[in-house]
């Protein structure tokens, strides 16, 4: 079972704060917000704890006796409060794998960053699950593999003893693979995840009992070569550098992932969404599926990009993986629809 020792101090850190200021924000004690943060959140522990110095840095911890790491990222602008914070999950080891394919700390083509401009505290972490180039995540819980849940536990705890962020304002973001543990994520942490947004990867997993509805952006090329639109898997992987040992943990994933409308659907269906669903023209070459009228306005969205490969659309940082996954569609840019849904669905 997934720990949850992170919650503990932040919310004893408002309790002592309301206290000592009186303030009465309506909410019986103890409680939160279903979906939304209060417009006026208290901070985490970090917020207590000198400022971090800007810029990216590479975080170690132990977990279960063993050393892991993860990149984290410090904006460079400043704040006049707690910032946002953003998971970005990667499909294979290393981290920066994921920070080239997401690009969302790193100077675009005209040299603007996104975790800049929006303000966002960004930690990308290192799967190490199987052997040799490609590691990936345990997400079917092989014999001797690491327990990622507790990893990514310990992650959020530190990062949010470290650095002053909104409780519960967390957008969980991942590709590929990535999408699918962003995915699990969402089932086991849902009190703290503000946003699901997958790129090629949203997945419904086994057994998937969130605390609370947990809203969803997917998006999803229609000619992925790696994990196709229709579900399955496609011919893509036989082309990566991945060990038997690390195929063996994605067997029984990729195996029996469905149509990507099928996984929105089961997302829309387990947050208590309106069976009808609404689509939506974004371009020439994107299409807009919403599902509304959602428990706690968890609605679910699925954007597919026509003839998109298997990459962030929108990405221009990702050139010299294009040969392996495709060229990168401009019918969209990713960053851009996931951080506004975010801000629509967080506040």
């Amino acid at each position: 079972m997934l720990r949850r020792r992170r919650l503990v101090v932040p919310l004893l850190v408002a309790a002592l704060v309301a206290a000592c200021s009186g303030a009465d924000d309506g909410a019986a004690p103890g409680t939160t917000a279903s979906v939304a943060p209060p417009s006026s959140p208290t901070g985490t522990a970090g917020c207590a704890a000198d400022a971090l110095a800007p810029g990216r840095t590479v975080e170690t911890l132990t977990v279960d006796g063993a050393e892991r790491s993860y990149v984290r990222y410090v904006p460079t602008t400043e704040a006049d409060g707690p910032r946002p914070l953003v998971v970005d999950l990667t499909a294979y080891s290393p981290a920066d794998l994921q920070e080239r394919i997401s690009g969302f700390t790193l100077p675009d083509a005209d040299g603007a960053v996104k975790a800049d401009e929006v303000g966002a505290v960004v930690v990308t972490p290192e799967p190490v699950g199987g052997a040799g180039e490609l590691r990936t995540w345990n997400l079917t819980d092989q014999p001797g593999w690491a327990d990622d849940d507790a990893y990514l536990a310990d992650v959020l705890d530190e990062v949010a003893a470290d650095a002053c962020l909104v409780p519960g304002r967390t957008l969980v973001m991942g590709f590929a693979i990535g999408g699918v543990m962003a995915s699990r994520l969402a089932c086991t942490m849902a009190d703290d995840v503000a946003l699901l947004a997958t790129v090629a990867g949203l997945d419904d997993p086994p057994d998937c009992a969130p605390s609370r509805p947990v809203p969803v952006l997917a998006v999803q090329g229609t000619a992925d070569r790696f994990l196709p639109f229709e579900g399955g898997v496609g011919t893509g992987p036989a082309g990566l550098p991945l060990s038997e040992e690390t195929t063996a943990g994605l067997v029984g994933v990729v195996t029996r992932r469905g149509p990507a409308p099928e996984t929105a659907a089961a997302w829309a269906a387990r947050n208590g969404c309106a069976d009808e669903a609404a689509e939506e023209d974004l371009g020439e070459r994107a299409t807009r599926t919403s599902w509304t009228d959602c428990d706690d306005g968890a609605s679910v969205e699925l954007v597919a990009i026509e003839g998109g490969e298997h990459t962030w659309p929108g990405s221009t940082t990702m050139d010299d993986l294009v040969p392996l996954l495709g060229p990168v569609s401009d019918a969209v840019v990713a960053n851009d629809l996931i951080w506004d849904r975010f801000e629509a669905t967080a506040g």
